[in-house]
């Protein structure tokens, strides 16, 4: 009878420290667990700031490549438009019905008011047909990575912004043109220059706007008072 006791003590001894034993084991593990998880979740956000990196590095050498196309196409491109625009005496793309109001007013994208001769443009423009074909698809070229978000649009805005807009201001007439004639919409080349019209005006007028701001300011608080009026 002892011994079977002895047996049966013998066992739950066993059994009890196989029991405490597991319960480390499962500690440990989960130690380990939890480590490798840490280590899993910051590799995940090492190699997000790699990707985050590599993809602004790309986005900057695509716009520094866009750049230089500009300067070696649509520059060339548009100054061949002008000289010969101006060598047959033409005017369509500044005419005007109304003189004092804008040419074109354009909302995300589509032409809301068109304030030109279009009789005019229509007779003009096959003058110049080829060169501002090539004027406007070197723009149209030169805008889609922006307006997509590929290229780094601010190092794009810097170097670029102000011939850009200068160019499709001057031919915005033929834009309207050939978007009447389903011959092509230009999307991008409108898309951008809407965008970095408004931010080249933005900040063109900010400086006035502050010093207005703070002449309103001193208006309001330049006033006489009343003698005996207490302070």
């Amino acid at each position: 009878m002892f011994q079977q006791l002895d047996w049966y003590s013998c066992i739950r001894a066993v059994l009890e420290l196989l029991y405490f034993a597991s319960g480390i084991a499962i500690a440990i593990a989960a130690f380990f667990g939890l480590r490798q998880v840490k280590i899993a979740s910051e590799q995940l956000k090492f190699s997000r700031e790699i990707a985050s990196t590599s993809s602004k590095r790309e986005a900057a050498k695509l716009a520094a490549d866009q750049c230089r196309y500009f300067a070696e196409e649509c520059v060339p491109a548009f100054k061949a438009l002008v000289d010969k625009y101006k060598a047959q005496n033409l005017t369509f793309l500044q005419s005007r019905l109304k003189a004092n109001e804008p040419q074109f007013v354009i909302q995300s994208g589509e032409f809301v008011s068109v304030n030109c001769d279009t009789g005019l443009v229509q007779r003009e423009f096959p003058k110049v047909e080829i060169e501002i074909l090539k004027h406007l698809n070197g723009l149209e070229y030169f805008a889609i990575l922006f307006a997509a978000g590929i290229a780094d649009e601010d190092i794009g805005y810097r170097e670029t912004a102000l011939a850009f807009c200068e160019g499709l201001d001057y031919s915005m007439a033929a834009v309207h043109h050939l978007r009447s004639k389903n011959r092509g919409r230009f999307d991008r080349t409108v898309k951008l220059f809407e965008i970095w019209k408004r931010r080249t005006t933005a900040r063109a007028v900010a400086p006035f706007m502050t010093s207005m701001q703070a002449l309103i300011k001193q208006a309001e608080s330049d006033k006489i008072k009343i003698l005996g009026e207490c302070v």
